[in-house]
């Protein structure tokens, strides 16, 4: 990767071997949970499939010169940086074609399914054959089908897509031999981690605090089982949706205080997706009561210090799970 990407603050790891930076960041996930005195091992970090531009989501500024880049970190600075090494091909030559027609103003979101590119901006501008412009359709269609899923401009989405894929496979295969009886998923967005499940006939409740990514998901999830609810996932006590396993993919900041008022509802089995280990150590720690089988780190944001982690809560005795 570029150095220019590590001297901008916005990849810093991209010129550490890949051995190296993927050791560091498994460090990251047992120093927080050795800090809330956690048991459990670490599982090796799983690699990104591309080790290198694997950003299916990139928001970009123009530079005074008309040249596209970003804010550096934590200041509204602007740094233009090569793109190849940090997102997906087919954006990196869209980006291209936008600057040389020298139509884009403002901060605007390219967005590719691994197919098509649309934008989503802050004003409209020339250039882009589908647009969205804070998240309602401009011209064109602005929508993705990400993995099978409509995708709408105000919707997220993982930013890796092959390895969100094989992250897909492996909360499966957990849930699989969980067997749930009834499945929460709460953070659930459009339907990502919880839909294969749902085509299997597992009655599953749906949470999510976007408007946008709730519709999204009843349309993914029509036909099954599944009922999605437009709230704050958050906010939720125990009992309000019966679920003998619980699944969780939350922001950043994590999911302060659920884990414990769900527990309170005694589910099986917890599957939880973090972005942030402290977050998640702070979680765990809150349910004693149940058991921290396996602790999971995934490579979703090559270069970057960030890692995603999969662990899975059990109550009772720990199983063995395929």
């Amino acid at each position: 990767m570029s150095s220019a990407l590590v001297e901008s603050g916005i990849a810093p790891f991209a010129d550490l071997p890949l051995a190296e930076a993927l050791a560091t960041k498994r460090s990251f996930v047992e120093r927080a949970l050795a800090r809330r005195h956690l048991p459990g091992t670490v599982s090796p970090v799983v690699p990104s499939p591309r080790p290198a531009g694997s950003r299916a989501r990139v928001k970009l500024r123009v530079g005074p010169s008309g040249e596209l880049g970003f804010s550096r970190p934590g200041t509204h600075d602007f740094v233009a940086v090569p793109l190849n090494d940090l997102v997906r091909p087919e954006l990196v030559a869209y980006a291209e074609a936008l600057q040389a027609a020298g139509g884009a103003k403002a901060t605007f979101e390219l967005r590719s399914d691994g197919d098509r590119v649309v934008v989503n901006a802050e004003r409209s501008f020339r250039g882009p054959v589908d647009l969205a412009v804070q998240d309602r359709r401009v011209r064109g269609n602005p929508t993705l089908l990400v993995d099978g899923l409509r995708v709408s401009p105000g919707s997220f989405y993982q930013v890796n897509l092959e390895l969100n894929q094989l992250v897909l496979q492996r909360v499966d295969e957990l849930l699989r031999d969980l067997k749930p009886v009834a499945l929460l998923d709460l953070y659930g967005g459009v339907g990502n981690l919880s839909v294969r499940a749902a085509r299997r006939g597992v009655p599953v409740t749906l949470v999510e605090s976007s408007r946008c990514a709730a519709a999204d998901a009843r349309y993914n999830l029509a036909g099954t089982r599944a009922v999605v609810v437009n709230t704050d996932a958050g906010k939720l006590q125990a009992g309000d949706h019966l679920a003998d396993v619980v699944l969780l993919d939350p922001p950043r900041a994590g999911a302060q205080g659920l884990l414990a008022e769900l527990a309170l509802a005694r589910p099986r089995a917890f599957v939880y997706l973090s972005c942030d280990p402290v977050s998640l150590a702070r979680d765990l720690a809150s349910v004693p009561d149940y058991r921290i089988e396996l602790v999971e780190p995934w490579d979703m944001f090559p270069g970057t210090e960030h890692i995603e982690t999969l662990v899975l809560l059990t109550r009772g005795e720990p199983r063995r799970l395929r």
